[in-house]
């Protein structure tokens, strides 16, 4: 792992990544301790300035904390308005861990359209993708939309000159859902390279 991350640096034309993330435990394969002792050797070395993990667990935070003694500076993590993940987020924050959101939209565009979300929009005078990334900002995510609009990449960082109500996050959160998941991404048993 450590070669093929001095490798990429090295094409990039790069002298160190500011940020580098294992993107899912994969714990039935079980190389996610190996694979984080081999960034925190990075780290070390000057090659990453910050290390991280998407997807992890709170029992894989904690195995790779234990095993390392090193605990991640980000977890990115699926959060929206249908997979609000409040034991998630109480996890990162009590190792001290950022939490990053992935699909903080959701996927394809029901989030976007429902009422308390319209409403808002409405009220504060903002889109509806603004509502959400402040939902997001106001509960200390960082969230992380892509888009390849210049428009929408401007709009998406136009949140910061209103504040939603604890009221309003609360309703937010009421659209939380059991199946909330984008394609049932379970961290415990997600295999993305089947």
């Amino acid at each position: 792992a450590m070669m093929m991350i001095q490798e990429s640096i090295f094409r990039m034309g790069i002298d160190y990544l500011d940020l580098y993330l294992i993107h899912w435990p994969l714990p039935k394969r079980d190389h996610y301790v190996e694979a984080w002792k081999a960034l925190v050797d990075a780290q070390k070395l000057g090659l990453i300035r910050s290390i991280g993990v998407s997807n992890f667990l709170p029992e894989h935070l904690d195995r790779i904390i234990n095993e390392s003694g090193v605990t991640p500076a980000v977890n990115q993590i699926e959060v929206h308005p249908y997979w609000v993940q409040e034991d998630m987020l109480a996890a990162n924050k009590s190792c001290g861990i950022v939490s990053e959101a992935w699909s903080p939209l959701g996927r394809g565009s029901a989030a976007l359209k429902e009422d308390i979300i319209k409403n808002l929009a409405d009220k504060y005078g903002k889109n509806t993708g603004q509502i959400i990334l402040r939902w997001h900002t106001q509960r200390g995510i960082i969230p992380l939309p892509k888009s390849s609009s210049l428009i929408h990449q401007r709009s998406n960082i136009d949140i910061f000159d209103f504040s939603l109500t604890s009221s309003e996050i609360e309703q937010i959160n009421a659209l939380n859902r059991s199946d909330g998941r984008v394609d049932g991404q379970d961290p415990n048993t997600y295999e993305e390279f089947d």
